[in-house]
Parts: structure tokens; sequence; C-alpha cells
């Protein structure tokens, strides 16, 4: 895994057969694991890859994210 502080990390990708985070829902989706609470502070990415499944607008100027229906 590259960008994440600019140097490479250690992961694992795995696919999963459903992933959902509020009311969006995903099948068979492909996740990749590792360490990174520990140098970073926190727990998780969610990447361009879900964001374009889930059919997310990002407004940069007021800094929304709205899900298409």
């Amino acid at each position: 895994m590259y960008g994440v502080g600019g140097t490479s990390e250690i992961c694992y990708e795995q696919q999963i057969p459903g992933f959902c985070i509020e009311d969006i829902a995903l099948t068979d989706f492909p996740i990749q694991l590792g360490s990174i609470l520990e140098p970073y502070g926190f727990d998780g990415i969610i990447g361009i890859d879900f964001m374009m499944k889930a059919k997310c607008k990002v407004d940069f100027e007021t800094i929304i994210i709205k899900f298409e229906k």
C-alpha cells in the first residue's frame, strides 16, 4: 500500500461478501488490511473505489459528501 505517509506499508487484500457503512451496502468488495492505527492514528481509509461504487458526490467547497440514491 502506497500513499499513506508516502511510504510502502505491508497490507493484505481480501474479497469480502458484503460491506456496509450506514445505509450504503456493497457486495463482493475488495478491502486491504494493514496496521495503520499505531503509526498514523486512525482506523481506516475510505478509498475512491468505495466512493465510486457507492455513487458519492463530494463538494470540496463545503466538504460535504452526498450519496446518490
